[in-house]
């Protein structure tokens, strides 16, 4: 289970490279609130940060042999999903380029982008989020991790998807309230 341990956390480690690399411009990693974000940016940093420590702590875990479920099946499926979200969120954040930011704002000149991955989904990058977070939860086998994702992650960014896209029919009017009828939230043709 070492190697699969060690894939879990190579799996965040790509979240973390993604997030360095692929985001273009000063303010794609500005943190700065606005009035728009409503406090949604705290909410889903404090899931976020809960997360990490969580992660941090889980070696703890398998040390002492504490909430864990030892599945080679479900540590695969995990690894999968963590893998595949990463490949969501690359694919989101090469698309919107410099419209992807950690905080709700309007950008200079922004447009509603429709295509790649977004002409099936609005929040594919909270959707990779999810998937990376649960995929490595379950690779690792530690219950503690697989009911916080969801208790944290979930109420974050629904609350967080709710205040976008207010903030996003306030800025494209129609052209917003169009997109959302041809599109879904988060998974293809589902949700």
């Amino acid at each position: 289970m070492l190697i699969v341990y060690i894939l879990a956390y190579l799996v965040v480690a790509g979240f973390f490279l993604v997030e360095h690399f692929v985001r273009k411009g000063a303010d794609t990693k500005n943190m700065e609130r606005t009035d728009r974000d409503k406090g949604s940016t705290t909410f889903v940093s404090f899931a976020m940060g809960t997360t990490f420590v969580l992660l941090v702590a889980s070696p703890l875990c398998i040390y002492w042999h504490i909430a864990l479920l030892d599945c080679l099946w479900l540590s695969i499926v995990g690894l999968a999903l963590g893998a595949g979200g990463l490949a969501v969120r690359y694919v989101a954040f090469t698309t919107l380029g410099r419209f992807f930011s950690r905080v709700l704002r309007e950008a200079e000149g922004h447009t509603l982008v429709k295509s790649g991955i977004y002409r099936f989904i609005r929040h594919p990058g909270y959707l990779s989020d999810f998937m990376i977070f649960i995929g490595v939860a379950l690779a690792l086998g530690n219950l503690i991790l697989i009911i916080a994702v969801p208790v944290l992650f979930i109420p974050a960014y629904l609350y967080r998807i709710h205040v976008e896209e207010q903030m996003l029919i306030g800025i494209f009017g129609d052209q917003y309230i169009e997109y959302q009828k041809t599109s879904k939230r988060l998974i293809p043709f589902i949700l």
